[in-house]
Formats: C-alpha cells, sequence, structure tokens
C-alpha cells in the first residue's frame, strides 16, 4: 500500500481539531465495561470517564458521538478512522505509545496495602514482615503480594506469616474487618471501592511498585485535537476537579503526572 493510500485508509487526512469543531461533533469510542471509570447504567454510559469526557466536548464547544465497543478492536477501529477519540481506560505502554498518541493521565492504577484506618503499625512494605496478608485467589494481585513476600525474605526479613487467598475481593475485605488478617494486597481502585462502601473503616498505607497510567488515545500528528483534550484535562488537574472526580467515582484520588508519562520513542 502507497503511503497516500495508507493516510486515506486510515482517515487521518481528514482528522483534526477544525474537522471536529466544523461539524460541531466529536466521535468518541469506549468500552464501556469497566466500572467506576466507564460503565452502561439505564442505558447510559457514566463514570468517572464519562464525567471527564463530558468536560472536554464543553471546552469544545461539541456533541459527543459516542459509541460502546469491544476493546479488542477499539484501537483498530481509531487507526481506520472510524471515530476521533478512544475515551475509554488504556495503560500507556511502549508497544502503544509507538503506534497511538496519548493524552494526559487521567488516572493510575498502582498495588496497593490496605489495612484498618485505626492501624498505625504499617506505613512501608517492610511493615508487613510477620503479618498475615490476603488477597483474591487467582487475582493480578496475588503474584504482587507473592513477590512482596519473597522480596521481604530475600531483604532478610520474615515475610508474611501467611498468605490467605480468598474468593472475592469482598471476601478480603470482609476478613480484615472482621480481624482475619492484618493486612491486603489490592489495586487502588478495589481499594477505592472498599473505602466507599464503608467509609472510615479503610486506609491505604503502602504502595508496591511503580503505577500504570491510564489515558486515553488518538491519531498522531493531531496537535491540535490532543492539545485542546490535554488542556481540559490540566485545567481539571490544576483546580482540583479532577482529583473530586477520582474520589467521588474510584474513592481515592490518583496522582497523575502532567509530563514525563510517555516511554521513550512515544508518537504524538
Amino acid at each position: 500500500m502507497t503511503g497516500l493510500a495508507l493516510l486515506v485508509a486510515t482517515g487521518a487526512v481528514a482528522e483534526d481539531l477544525d474537522r471536529i469543531q466544523e461539524a460541531g461533533t466529536i466521535t468518541v469510542a469506549t468500552e464501556a465495561a469497566f466500572p467506576p471509570f466507564e460503565y452502561v447504567e439505564n442505558g447510559e454510559i457514566v463514570g468517572f470517564g464519562a464525567d471527564v469526557l463530558r468536560e472536554v466536548a464543553a471546552d469544545l464547544g461539541v456533541e459527543v458521538e459516542q459509541l460502546d465497543l469491544p476493546f479488542q478492536g477499539i484501537l483498530a477501529g481509531l487507526e481506520a478512522g472510524q471515530y476521533d477519540l478512544v475515551a475509554t481506560s488504556v495503560a500507556i505502554n511502549p508497544e502503544r505509545a509507538a503506534t497511538y498518541a496519548f493524552t494526559r493521565p487521567i488516572a493510575s492504577i498502582e498495588n496497593v496495602v490496605v489495612t484498618l484506618a485505626d492501624n498505625s503499625d504499617v506505613s512501608t512494605i517492610q511493615d508487613l514482615n510477620s503479618l498475615v496478608v490476603a488477597t483474591q485467589l487467582g487475582s493480578s494481585t496475588e503474584a504482587v503480594a507473592r513477590e512482596i513476600d519473597e522480596a521481604l525474605k530475600v531483604e532478610g526479613g520474615e515475610g508474611f506469616a501467611d498468605l490467605r487467598l480468598l474468593q472475592t475481593f469482598p471476601d478480603t475485605a470482609f476478613a480484615l474487618r472482621s480481624n482475619q488478617v492484618d493486612a491486603l494486597v489490592v489495586g487502588n481502585t478495589t481499594a477505592g471501592e472498599f473505602m466507599q462502601s464503608a467509609p472510615d473503616a479503610f486506609r491505604i498505607a503502602a504502595t508496591y511498585g511503580d503505577p500504570v497510567y491510564v489515558s486515553w488515545v488518538m491519531r498522531p500528528g493531531n496537535p491540535g485535537l490532543l492539545g485542546a483534550v490535554n488542556a481540559t484535562i490540566g485545567r481539571l488537574a490544576d483546580s482540583g476537579e479532577l482529583a473530586a472526580l477520582q474520589e467521588k467515582w474510584v474513592g481515592t484520588i490518583m496522582e497523575v503526572p502532567a509530563e514525563g508519562y510517555l516511554p521513550e520513542g512515544a508518537v504524538q
């Protein structure tokens, strides 16, 4: 395929901020199956991402045509020019960043240690030595918990007194509240759900590993649209509105950087 044919096939010749604003509509793809970020309620896409998207559309002065699509083909559809923006939770990684343009992050996903709110004994990963820790069986955080346990032993510590693997994340929260375990290893979004459902019962005591930043995606070579979306995210971050939306929907505030979030070789 020639360069011109590829350009036409991807829809890149028509993709720019002026066209979107002239049309008065931005076409957005979302996989509405990731609560509390984006999900369907009463036939409407709602969640943290939906609230941020509403702010972006207002700043652009356009209406949103939102498509609810499966994630497996959502980036390919963007590349084929079927929509202007993927406004769903997409983790930044080097492979994706070499092909697609990422907005400023709107959230971050981290592995965290959760204790009861009145437990001040745990503030670092090392404080988990000799404690009973729980997480969900077969979850990604089971592997993280095992990694933490091994790292503590490599450092010369005792490691966990026990790692209890329970059937569901709510089961782990119950085990913690009933003093069957001392701490949990979960994702920060799960921790946020716990803290929303039982205010003042839990606290995030420590984090482990590097955060994974969650952003939106568009085709590269599109500085006008990218700059406009980033301007809205920046406005929300600077005013504290982004943190308020995170707390409203996710139950916790997530640190997100304004720069330095793209891997080497990223296209924009």
